[in-house]
């Protein structure tokens, strides 16, 4: 039996102690994490309830609405050329904690318990190209600020009433949006995991000193599902029980110069007025900033509700 479904049995044990007034080391059933969670949509999982844009082709090129962009940020984001994505060591990137519940997901969330009945560790598998995280909960430190750096970066977790509250730390550069909107290889992640009955709802705050004048907020709901088959945490991330979701195979994908890297000059973004005049507003407003994720900033667009 692997060591997942040891861990679902030893929560079950542990939910049993609750109830007959024994010692409890674990959150309650109702508030556990612990389990299988779908997003939200019907028929094969491409009919998305929420984000189906995030979790399938992706917004418009240049749309930062709602970014707390700092001009560092801005350039960067109009930087950046999708094409990117097809130069082969960019292909198998995985989706980065910044950002990995946003994109399409069925997470698998399993638990390390030690003899005394004792959460040392969740481990959340099931993200786009297997960015899976451990969430100590032992207290043990993060690392110095030199040790690596990874995609899913180093996360501690402690419950704070019914939501299990985390901190992740030593993440690489990645994005929080797909239209190519950074983060740095600085930027650390808080994220709140709080269930209500079938309901697991994430909410995450991205602080990046680098791009962002102040922390970027998102959420994603998941369902609680059937126990299918989603990322095998012993499993090699290309490995034949995996999933064709978990692999990736590079080639050759766009034609380019040798060691041409895909990327807008500054301000030559051509795709920059193409969302400002769909909606018929200023470009400036789909530029991003705080301010533009207020109701109030709709007065300045001279709109109404």
């Amino acid at each position: 039996m692997s060591s997942p479904f040891k861990s679902l049995i030893v929560a079950s044990l542990v939910c049993a102690a609750f109830v007959a007034g024994g010692p409890v080391y674990a959150a309650s059933a109702e508030t556990d994490i612990l389990g299988f969670w779908n997003q939200p949509g019907t028929g094969s999982g491409t009919n998305f309830e929420e984000d189906a844009v995030e979790r399938q082709a992706g917004p418009t090129a240049v749309d930062y609405l709602g970014i707390p962009l700092n001009e560092e940020g801005r350039a960067r984001s109009l930087a950046y050329d999708g094409a990117l994505l097809g130069v082969p060591e960019h292909q198998c990137m995985p989706h980065p904690a910044q950002y990995s519940f946003w994109g399409p997901a069925n997470l698998r969330i399993a638990a390390d318990f030690n003899q005394n009945l004792d959460i040392i560790a969740y481990h959340v598998g099931g993200t786009f190209r297997r960015a899976d995280r451990t969430i100590w909960m032992d207290g043990r430190p993060h690392p110095p600020d030199f040790a690596p750096h990874t995609w899913a970066g180093f996360t501690t977790g402690r419950w704070e009433g019914n939501t299990l509250v985390t901190e992740t730390t030593h993440l690489k550069w990645g994005w929080i949006r797909r239209n190519g909107v950074p983060s740095s290889d600085q930027a650390t992640v808080t994220t709140f995991y709080t269930r209500n009955n079938n309901v697991l709802t994430i909410m995450w705050l991205v602080h990046d000193p680098l791009y962002l004048t102040e922390p970027y907020i998102k959420s994603v709901d998941f369902l609680e599902g059937p126990r299918i088959a989603t990322a095998e945490f012993d499993a090699p991330p290309v490995g034949a029980s995996a999933g064709i979701f978990f692999k990736c195979f590079k080639g050759e994908e766009t034609v380019l110069k040798p060691h041409q890297v895909p990327a807008y000059l500054p301000w030559a973004n051509p795709f920059l007025n193409e969302l400002a005049d769909q909606l018929k507003i200023p470009p400036a407003a789909v530029m991003g900033g705080a301010e533009t994720a207020l109701p109030e900033y709709q007065d300045k667009l001279g709109r109404t509700k």
